[in-house]
């Protein structure tokens, strides 16, 4: 299941809206490379790769939300906390039972979801917030 990129996406912040473009990318690797039975090791290097990016990202959101003293940045931490929760209960799942079909299916669907669903109401409002701020983002 791949996840495509759409405009509506767009959170209105160049460089937050890369990154999440890049994630996206990142996620899709991982998903072809399963389905297209590539060495079960570049599969979880691709696996891990993206989990790495992903904490890198929510570094970087997180810093941007503390500079325009972003409202609900507490909030907004938590579900990043979460998700790295959620990754890291995924990938004991890899480690006890292998790269299968039924945990592949569980990661991309939890990460699908999650992204986009993140993205078009947590990131969006950040988007807002700092569209409609007289704070410049410093980024």
């Amino acid at each position: 299941m791949l996840v495509q990129w759409r405009d509506d996406l767009s959170i209105g912040m160049l460089e937050i809206d890369v990154q999440h473009k890049l994630l996206f990318d990142k996620f899709n690797a991982f998903v072809n490379a399963y389905q297209s039975n590539q060495d079960t090791d570049e599969i979880m290097r691709m696996f891990w790769f993206l989990e790495a990016y992903a904490v890198t990202h929510f570094k970087e959101e997180e810093k941007l939300m503390q500079q325009v003293r972003y409202p609900d940045y507490e909030k907004h931490r938590e579900k990043h906390l979460a998700f790295i929760d959620q990754i890291n209960q995924l990938k004991e799942r890899l480690k006890a039972e292998g790269l299968t079909q039924g945990v592949v299916n569980n990661m991309t669907t939890f990460i699908t979801s999650w992204l986009i669903d993140h993205i078009s109401t947590m990131d969006r409002a950040i988007g807002r917030f700092v569209n409609n701020s007289a704070v410049p983002p410093g980024i």
